[in-house]
């Protein structure tokens, strides 16, 4: 990990649509990058990828409302709520096209907006998501979900829990872990929990299990870059996007270039430095 993202900074807090979201910049060049994380993730998945970039685009990640330091209304946790307030962040920055990515929810939010606002999308980059959630998906995510609203006695012991679950056994990094140490703040019992707010992941879970993306795929103006993890997480296959799913996605999007990741699961195709993901990415950006 290079010394320029060794520690997550704080991020800033921006008003959009009436929501205070945290913001974090990394300075580059134009098109800008506007990067959505997942279900229960944080801006800092995305640190890997300002290592990846080097200056080359301006990177802009924010936590979703509800996550992270954002602020956590009680209501409004939907595909079309989020692509709201990612149109409002363009407007602020005064993007008029940026290249859109996002990773799991990210991806779902990156979709619906792609063909939502095709105008104002120069790429768009999908890590691992942007298709209907399978039932079983649900039981997959589970320890994400489960450990909100939990306090544990200290970070150093939340991380060790985190460490030994299945998807990251034989994998962890630093990456995961400035994720991880981001992702909780001080309980009311004097230890820590997850700054992810429930009722904002009930709500979204609700509302995800009645959308149908793929009604959109074939909306999608921009060139698009999708990336699939291969490997399971509670067991060796419970993948969250089936090859199946991937191809179908793939001829669905007009101008779509699928690349399986081999070796990773949904967390570790971001938060890691895979160099597959490296070259891929890199090569799209430059197309």
């Amino acid at each position: 990990m290079t010394a320029r993202t060794s520690g997550a900074e704080a991020p800033r807090r921006l008003n959009i649509n009436g929501v205070s979201l945290a913001i974090h910049e990394w300075p580059g060049g134009d098109p800008a990058i506007v990067a959505i994380h997942g279900l229960t993730s944080n801006h800092t998945a995305w640190y890997p990828i300002a290592d990846v970039l080097g200056g080359s685009h301006r990177l802009i990640a924010y936590d979703l409302r509800g996550r992270g330091d954002s602020e956590k209304p009680a209501k409004g946790y939907s595909l079309a709520e989020h692509a709201a307030d990612l149109l409002g962040l363009l407007d602020h920055f005064g993007l008029d096209r940026a290249v859109i990515m996002g990773h799991s929810l990210g991806a779902h939010i990156g979709v619906r907006f792609a063909s939502h606002h095709p105008d104002r999308v120069a790429k768009l980059v999908v890590f691992d998501g942007g298709l209907d959630v399978r039932a079983e998906v649900f039981d997959s995510i589970a320890p994400s979900v489960n450990r909100l609203g939990v306090e544990f006695p200290s970070v150093e012991m939340f991380l060790a829990i985190v460490k030994v679950l299945p998807m990251f056994e034989g994998r962890w990094n630093d990456h995961l872990t400035r994720h991880f140490t981001y992702d909780v703040e001080p309980g009311p019992g004097g230890g820590v929990r997850s700054k992810v707010a429930k009722h904002a992941i009930e709500e979204e879970a609700g509302n995800l299990q009645r959308t149908r993306l793929w009604a959109w795929h074939h909306r999608i103006a921009a060139p698009t870059l999708l990336l699939r993890a291969p490997d399971g997480l509670l067991t060796p296959d419970d993948c969250l996007m089936t090859q199946e799913e991937a191809e179908a996605m793939t001829h669905a999007i007009p101008d779509c270039r699928l690349v399986v990741v081999p070796g990773v699961n949904h967390y570790t195709i971001l938060l890691g430095d895979d160099p597959l993901v490296r070259r891929e990415l890199s090569a799209f950006l430059a197309r």
